[in-house]
């Protein structure tokens, strides 16, 4: 097994100028205490907003696209950061979302694990802020509904996935799709046959319990139905 040389985190972001100081703070503290070194890689999707200027603040590197697709993103910055490199079992790509913020070790754990045979990690995302707590309980409830006795689990999320460069590329990188790009990421790195693929309850993130997101169907929906079924009488779900 190739050891891993490189990290590039990447952060598909659209109009997160509230949010991305926070994860860039989190992710920040995870490079410092990677033991390889780390390129953090933000990419600008069609955003309006000072998201551009907080990511020059932070001094991390930055793509700019114009699709409204998280696919599209996500896989612009793993092209960004695999570039044209040969050994590319060498480079990890971690990914992770601009309203989550990452553990201190997250990278560090990362490399690890990689070194120690996996291609694929999925990490979980806990509900952790942005909402009322009665909110993150029920979801909590939920959630650990998906995680086995034995620590591994069935959660795949965008906001907390890593993947040795070789691999991404043989399953084809991230597919351009709105919603559920990341589970099909997994389904194509499962279909290669010797990729191994780690679900693990040691990779965590929180994440914001936000409930207009910019998926349709990603963690903002269960929020906003969540929060519809705890307060009927206050909440209205987005269309």
């Amino acid at each position: 097994m190739t050891r891993v040389a490189q990290v590039a985190v990447v952060i598909p972001a659209r109009d997160e100028e509230t949010l991305m100081p926070g994860c860039l703070e989190a992710v920040a503290v995870a490079v410092d205490h990677s033991p390889v070194p780390v390129r953090t890689i933000v990419v600008l999707d069609t955003c309006r907003d000072r998201t551009a200027d907080v990511c020059a603040s932070f001094g991390v590197e930055t793509v700019v696209v114009s699709s409204e697709n998280v696919g599209r993103a996500r896989h612009a910055g793993a092209t960004r950061a695999i570039g044209g490199r040969t050994g590319t079992g060498s480079i990890w790509i971690a990914n992770t979302d601009a309203d989550s913020r990452v553990a201190p070790d997250w990278v560090d754990q990362q490399v690890r694990l990689a070194d120690d045979g996996a291609d694929v990690l999925l990490g979980l995302a806990e509900v952790t802020f942005d909402v009322p707590a009665v909110v993150i309980s029920a979801h909590r409830a939920g959630y650990q509904d998906r995680i086995r006795v034995d620590g591994t689990h069935h959660h795949v999320h965008g906001a907390n996935l890593g993947i040795r460069a070789s691999t991404y590329l043989a399953a084809g990188g991230f597919p351009p799709l709105t919603d559920h790009e990341d589970q099909q990421l997994v389904l194509r790195a499962r279909a290669l046959g010797d990729a191994a693929v780690v679900a693990t309850t040691s990779l965590v993130v929180e994440t914001s319990g936000r409930r207009a997101g910019r998926c349709r169907h990603g963690v903002a929906r269960t929020m906003a139905d969540l929060m519809a079924a705890t307060y009927p009488s206050e909440v209205r779900r987005p269309a």
